[in-house]
């Protein structure tokens, strides 16, 4: 896999920051609705504390039988002309009822405004049939039966039989048996394409204690009115004479009690045993919040998708399903059902009335009943909830819109920071590249140097690998010179003692009358060259040899710690006495420390070291030897006064027949010398250098040359301290 695409996989993982946002932003949203929960809690507490406190009673509770009746609160006044389009501000549904006919259908709605009762019936029937003014019998007619509860517990009956559409009588029966108009109540019926409707006024005082109404449809067929019973469809059964529906609706005086705690976009209700709403006040859905995008801010269709996708992959924390919906007006989820067991609760649910995640909290109310006979004041169970909710729209806006900008701004920064990576890869792979179509031309197939590798000058790991690879390059340069030199000055070795011999060895074979008695010295002459040039065959093969037997001789030579000193100055004493010809000077460091290998290879390299310096010095020439110590080697230099080592030279000097003899020194000589000093140099784990001196002392302003050999200390402190002593030991002996 390619430099840039193993940085665009790894570029890959600031997808992370993305993530790690959505973390932040959950947790943040979590710790806001947690807020808003205790804070919702604790208003709620503290409704339920003032209303306990007050005088308040609720509606009495009524007995059972049919299903209470919820009226709705009305928002807006009702003009009685049988339509439902003023109905549709408190709710665009109506409820429907059982019918024991097919062909009549009735839904009703009911409300509350002000001081009167709200009645809407529709009647879905295949004809309508309106009461005939000749005659006096109900039964031939589509009739309303309405129902009212008196306080002496009995059921007042009142009918509307309009004989057209518009306002309607409403006769109620007396004690006599005969009807007569009720002025109080008002109503109106009108024509639809599929029925009728009936709208009806009735005063709130009137149905406190039930009501109840039926749709009683004319029979139909050509047997005997009295034989056929008539169609109808209702909340109570015309002959019903005893109980009535009881009406629930929301008590004004609760809610003007629970008006001063309200709030800005919240929603209080007040939750009686049986689950439904006697009181409430505000709304969730009055504050418009929208998201960041709908307000302008962020109006592309792509960031909408984009968040849309980033929630559906990271997934998102969701309310519980919503509230188990009973009946119009009642109220059941878990925060209600925890509160009516006298427990605190909040819940987090989804309203499917306005589409919103609701967050609620609920909270015991223990309020008596207005009829005596079910005032229980010490029921361990309370009467009511007071339910305090609100919505999360403004959290959710608030994470929606940290959301558009977290994916906004991450994704910028992970596409900037790719395109970064990808134009570093880019940048990283073509120096790679170059580096490499520069090492490849410059070394030829048959590996020939070919031209100068050219080091980078970049600071960098790069630029230390280039300038590694130029170093390198330049070792093999001089390598490879040095075999191509090495070819020919053993060929021009041998040559010249080979002519010595062939010549001498033919001119013997062709003058065979040389071989008389009186030619003998010129006989002798032949033999004598051809002798010579055999030994100098013999000292080239042996030179050429000898480096490989001290090779593997050092390779076995076992290893042992002794102070450097001590046979650096007994070696250079031992050659100050031979060398007469010369001013030969020794300086050694009074440190004694341990070096670890042999000292008769040390004694050896120093022969070498001396050897070549007197080849080299004039008669009369200064030599140095010198003994110094750093802190982690000892520095052994040997140097002479004499010709300086050509440039070039001081790199190949300690390679194999490398020689700047010249011809008047002694033949033969390959340059192995200074090769054996690079061996026993590298045994003892040390390094050795050459350079050209000039102006330093002893020499005075003139030319010559050092030979620097470094040989690192012995790690033994023990044995290190072994031989300090024995070195003062020594002192001591010559002192007395």
């Amino acid at each position: 896999m390619k430099l840039r695409h193993q940085l665009f996989l790894i570029s890959l993982l600031t997808l992370l920051v993305p993530w790690a946002g959505y973390l932040f932003i959950q947790e943040l949203e979590q710790t806001l609705r947690h807020n808003q929960l205790t804070n919702l809690s604790q208003h709620a507490k503290l409704i339920a504390e003032q209303l306990e406190k007050s005088s308040i009673k609720l509606p009495a509770k009524s007995a059972k039988g049919y299903h209470p009746l919820y009226a709705l609160k009305l928002p807006a006044p009702i003009i009685l002309d049988g339509y439902f389009d003023d109905w549709r501000a408190a709710s665009d549904k109506l409820i429907p009822l059982a019918s024991t006919n097919s062909d009549l259908s009735v839904t009703y709605q009911t409300g509350v405004r002000g001081k009167y009762f709200y009645l809407f019936i529709n009647a879905s029937t295949s004809q309508t049939s309106y009461r005939d003014p000749s005659k006096g019998e109900l039964n031939n007619s589509d009739h309303l039966l309405l129902k009212l509860a008196s306080p002496p517990g009995q059921v007042i009956d009142i009918v509307a039989s309009p004989i057209a559409p518009g306002p309607i009588d409403l006769l109620s029966r007396s004690y006599s048996g005969k009807f007569v108009k009720d002025p109080a109540l008002r109503g109106y019926w009108q024509d639809t394409r599929k029925g009728f409707q009936i709208e009806l006024e009735i005063p709130l005082s009137r149905v406190r204690h039930g009501v109840g109404f039926s749709i009683i449809k004319k029979p139909s067929g050509k047997h005997p009115d009295s034989m056929i019973q008539p169609a109808w469809s209702g909340i109570t059964p015309p002959e019903e004479q005893r109980i009535l529906p009881p009406v629930i609706y929301r008590l004004a005086e609760l809610e003007s009690l629970i008006t001063p705690y309200r709030r800005d976009y919240t929603r209080i209700s007040l939750v009686d045993r049986d689950h439904w709403v006697i009181a409430k006040i505000g709304q969730t859905n009055e504050e418009s919040y929208s998201a960041p995008w709908q307000d302008g801010e962020y109006d592309s269709l792509v960031r909408e998708i984009l968040l849309s996708l980033f929630k559906a992959v990271l997934g998102q924390q969701r309310p519980t399903e919503s509230e188990q919906s009973k009946l119009t007006g009642q109220r059941n989820n878990r925060a209600i059902q925890q509160a009516l067991n006298n427990q605190p609760a909040t819940e987090w649910f989804h309203d499917p009335a306005s589409n919103q995640a609701i967050i609620a909290a609920a909270h015991p109310v223990s309020l008596p009943y207005n009829n005596q006979d079910h005032i229980n004041q010490v029921s361990p169970k309370p009467q009511s909830v007071i339910l305090v909710e609100q919505t999360t729209d403004a959290i959710a806006s608030l994470s929606d819109s940290a959301m558009v900008k977290l994916i906004a701004i991450s994704f910028s920064v992970v596409l900037l920071i790719v395109l970064v990576l990808l134009g570093f890869s880019s940048l990283l792979s073509w120096r790679v590249t170059r580096l490499r179509n520069q090492i490849d031309s410059s070394i030829s197939e048959d590996g020939r140097i070919r031209r100068e590798f050219k080091a980078s000058v970049a600071q960098d790991e790069l630029g230390d690998l280039s300038r590694s690879f130029s170093a390198m390059h330049q070792e093999v340069t001089h390598y490879t010179e040095y075999l191509e030199n090495f070819s020919r000055k053993l060929s021009h070795e041998l040559k010249t003692p080979l002519a010595i011999v062939r010549s001498s060895i033919e001119n013997l074979s062709i003058n065979e009358q040389l071989f008389v008695q009186e030619n003998i010295e010129e006989v002798r002459t032949y033999l004598q060259r051809a002798d010579g040039g055999a030994k100098r065959l013999s000292q080239i093969i042996q030179s050429m040899s000898e480096a490989s037997r001290l090779e593997k001789s050092i390779a076995n030579t076992e290893k042992e710690q002794f102070d450097l000193s001590d046979v650096v100055t007994s070696t250079g004493e031992a050659f100050k006495s031979l060398l007469t010809g010369h001013s030969v000077s020794i300086e050694a460091s009074p440190d004694c420390r341990l070096v670890s290998g042999a000292p008769e290879l040390i004694a050896q390299l120093m022969d070498k070291l001396i050897e070549n310096a007197k080849d080299f010095t004039p008669e009369g020439g200064k030599i140095k030897i010198s003994l110094k110590t750093s802190s982690r080697d000892y520095i052994l230099s040997v140097c002479n006064e004499g010709p300086p080592l050509p440039e070039k030279m001081q790199r190949e000097i300690f390679s194999s027949f490398i020689s700047l003899r010249d011809n008047t020194q002694e033949e033969g000589h390959m340059g192995q010398g200074l090769v054996i000093v690079k061996l026993v140099t590298d045994y003892h784990g040390g390094s050795v250098r050459a350079y050209n001196i000039k102006g330093h002392q002893p020499f005075e302003g003139k030319h010559g040359v050092c030979f620097e050999v470094r040989l690192p200390f012995a790690r033994n402190a023990a044995a290190k301290s072994a031989v300090a002593k024995n070195h003062v030991a020594k002192k001591k002996q010559k002192g007395r």
